[in-house]
């Protein structure tokens, strides 16, 4: 840069507010000052030192040529505006480093041109080949206007990445939405929605979706409430919890007398939107932090979004509800079959969660586990059809009783496999395969190894290890090491290896079932 370029500020009064203790220890904007004049550098520091944006202070980055730049922006992805010299150590030095950030992939950097030198690159064609967001000639800047400048730089930065945490929200929100039956899935979509409601209107980090099973007026009755998810501090609250824990006493009041389905409540850090839902409960989107003042089109979008996401996520709830009454359905299904056959009461239940186990370490997703888990106890539903004197025999059943005891597999296979449902088609694979053998030597069909369904093979070590582990009507219970022995002398014959390893490798989690549920 030439002398008669010098960068000159005029004087003016300052009218930046000292930051407090507090604002101090806000994350700063970062800044890249890319100039090879050191006095540029020190003079665009000392216009800015007590600058503040949303109470957030700078951090200035240096740079003195093109090349280390470059580094600058690929050793940091967090650069808010980059304030860029023209001519350094070539005459476009600048206008090829703007080239390089972008196809870098960095659209968010607001890049402002520099130049001592404007005859060298006209504004025109700059503006309009390159991707900058601004371009100025050294000797305009007054610290004023390098305030003024700063201020739109950094009030589009974080329009822009306001813009791209709604876009990642989103984005959880829509894959999500095609797996919203199962818990898991549900805690991803609200915190896709979650994620969303943060970034569009700024409500700060914490933010929580409440349920209230027995309605709101529960907490007066000391009723523990259930964070479903949470972000920020709410993400740490350890469930259930009481409601005085995280809404003030005031809001609470608001909410107790609120009369319509929907409504909002805020004050100057917390922002609530709560639904009474059609099951007699209460939903309740929880935000809080520095909540700011909203124009009253503002909160009208905040009022829409929150109500249709509550009503979704009720549809959700609802749909789950439907899958927890299905699941119990046919447990009791099972429980007829096992009452009559005068099995141990909680027998289903431990070859369910024995089943679940088993997929879960083979590898299943977790789809798969929940299936195999609602599904194992129609394993014997084919029993029904099997004569109580043969079904409830004491002693050793003859070779002509054994074979009418063995139809139960195509029997329950055949029940079953008419429905379309898929948990249904599962059980019908359970109730024909779960007497194969991994030799081959089993029944009905006398398949061998992975000739067997999965579902089967899973089934019949859970079946199994159950059946010696409790008492029946023929057989005292077995010890737990006895059974474990059985299995291990079994492996490879009766059953897959890959299952008896997974039994050992679990025992413990496998014996806690046991406890859980034990009989009376």
């Amino acid at each position: 840069m030439n002398d008669d370029d010098e960068l000159i500020f005029l004087e003016e009064d300052d009218t930046e507010s000292t930051s407090s203790k507090a604002e101090n220890n806000l994350e700063p904007w970062i800044v890249a000052i890319i100039d090879d004049e050191e006095q540029i550098h020190h003079i665009t520091k000392l216009a800015l030192g007590h600058f503040r944006f949303n109470n957030r202070p700078l951090q200035f980055l240096d740079a003195y040529s093109g090349k280390e730049g470059i580094e600058l922006f690929k050793n940091n992805n967090n650069i808010a505006v980059c304030l860029l010299d023209v001519v350094m150590e070539t005459e476009h030095a600048g206008l090829d480093l703007v080239k390089e950030v972008r196809e870098l992939g960095n659209d968010f950097t607001r890049i402002v041109l520099r130049t001592g030198q404007p005859g060298q690159a006209p504004e025109e064609k700059i503006i309009t080949t390159y991707d900058i967001n601004d371009y100025k000639e050294k000797t305009e800047l007054t610290r004023n206007k390098l305030v003024t400048l700063m201020h739109s730089c950094l009030k589009t930065y974080e329009y822009i990445l306001n813009q791209e945490q709604m876009r990642i929200g989103l984005e959880n929100v829509i894959q999500a939405s095609t797996h919203v039956l199962s818990q898991t899935y549900l805690e991803q979509f609200v915190l896709g929605v979650l994620t969303q409601m943060n970034s569009l209107f700024n409500f700060g980090r914490d933010s929580a979706l409440i349920s209230t099973p027995q309605g709101f007026a529960a907490h007066e009755n000391n009723q523990q409430l259930s964070i479903i998810a949470g972000t920020g501090d709410f993400q740490s609250h350890t469930k259930p919890v009481q409601i005085e824990d995280i809404i003030p006493e005031e809001l609470c009041q608001k909410i107790l007398l609120q009369e319509k389905q929907f409504e909002v409540f805020y004050d100057d850090h917390f922002f609530i939107s709560s639904y009474m839902t059609k099951r007699n409960s209460r939903e309740i989107l929880l935000f809080s932090g520095n909540i700011k003042a909203y124009q009253p089109f503002q909160f009208h979008l905040v009022n829409v979004f929150c109500h249709n996401t509550l009503i979704a996520l009720e549809n959700i709830f609802l749909k789950s509800e439907v899958e927890d009454a299905h699941s119990e359905m046919v447990f009791m299904l099972g429980e007829a079959v096992e009452t009559r056959s005068k099995e141990t009461g909680y027998h289903l239940r431990r070859v369910a969660e024995l089943s679940y186990i088993l997929a879960k370490n083979l590898g299943m997703d977790e789809l798969f586990c929940e299936l195999i888990k609602q599904a194992a106890p129609l394993h014997d539903i084919g029993k029904i059809a099997i004569p109580d004197a043969i079904l409830n025999k004491p002693g050793k059943l003859n070779e002509e009783e054994w074979e009418i005891m063995k139809t139960h597999v195509s029997s329950g296979y055949n029940m079953l496999s008419k429905s379309s449902k898929h948990i249904m088609q599962v059980a019908a694979l359970i109730c024909r395969d779960h007497h194969e053998r991994w030799d081959g030597k089993g029944y009905p069909r006398g398949l061998s190894e992975q000739n067997i369904s999965v579902e089967g093979r899973i089934t019949a070590v859970a079946d199994v290890f159950d059946a010696l582990a409790t008492k029946r009507c023929y057989k005292e219970a077995w010890s737990i090491d006895d059974v474990f022995e059985y299995f291990q002398s079994a492996n490879g014959t009766q059953f897959e290896p890959a299952l008896v390893t997974i039994l050992f490798d679990n025992k413990e989690e496998i014996l806690s079932i046991y406890d859980k549920y034990q009989e009376q």
